[in-house]
């Protein structure tokens, strides 16, 4: 379970594991989550590594210490869209004590059905961004996009980590998404997902798929974002005419 080596400090391994044990006990309220002793018989390491470890998700707030009475999982509730706000490109893309975490980004190949919506060739080279969302430093949302090399090229890491496309079309290009297309589906977590959301593999995903288009360029950007199911929702509010 722990790879001694590896360059990844111990309790941060633990960490890991412990995150993806933390989100299997659901979101019903405080309960007692697994005490120091039966955390050190598990990973066989010292008490201050798995002190450590627990720290990290007290930091993220998924776990909560009680002196005297041990460790606690932490009630989040879930972070809430009015689906009639899909329809804008500025709404639904920040939230409560925000950060944007750079996965990747690079030139590359494009893939053929990415291709069809950017209207190139397949394997025409493109610029693809992978961004991961946090709220309150908890992994949200995985983006993962695929960009002209006009303008993907001109964005700079800072602006990818501190605006959404829509926002960064606007102030850099002086460009407006005037058309969009978005499909959502419900899925379950992959490894890849797993890992960088920290969730267990088979949890639920909410996935969209999506591509925005300017009127001098038609359609700039495509991909597709996948967000935990346990943390976010969206609602609507329904009219009688």
């Amino acid at each position: 379970m722990i790879n001694n080596n590896s360059p990844i400090p111990k309790y941060i391994q633990i960490a890991n594991h412990l995150r993806l044990i933390a989100n299997e006990f659901g979101n019903e309220g405080k309960q007692k989550f697994l005490t120091d002793d039966e955390l050190i018989k598990m990973f066989g390491v010292s008490r201050m590594t798995i002190r450590q470890a627990v720290q990290v998700l007290v930091e993220e707030g998924l776990l909560t210490r009680e002196q005297g009475k041990g460790t606690f999982i932490a009630k989040r509730e879930k972070l809430e869209t009015d689906i009639e706000k899909l329809d804008t490109f500025f709404k639904g893309w920040y939230f409560k004590n925000f950060r944007v975490q750079l996965l990747c980004r690079g030139i590359v190949s494009c893939p053929e059905n990415i291709a069809t919506k950017l209207g190139i060739k397949p394997g025409e080279e493109v610029v693809q961004i992978k961004r991961l969302r946090l709220s309150e430093n908890l992994p949200i949302v995985i983006d993962n996009r695929y960009l002209l090399k006009t303008f993907g090229e001109q964005i700079t890491d800072e602006e990818l980590t501190s605006y959404s496309f829509s926002h960064i079309f606007l102030r850099k290009f002086n460009l407006v998404f005037s058309e969009g297309q978005l499909e959502i589906e419900a899925i379950l977590a992959n490894e890849e997902i797993s890992t960088v959301l920290g969730v267990p593999v088979g949890s639920p995903i909410l996935y969209r798929n999506s591509e925005l288009k300017v009127e001098s360029y038609g359609c700039v950007l495509a991909g597709d974002s996948c967000y935990r199911g346990d943390k976010y929702k969206y609602k609507s509010f329904l009219h009688a005419d």
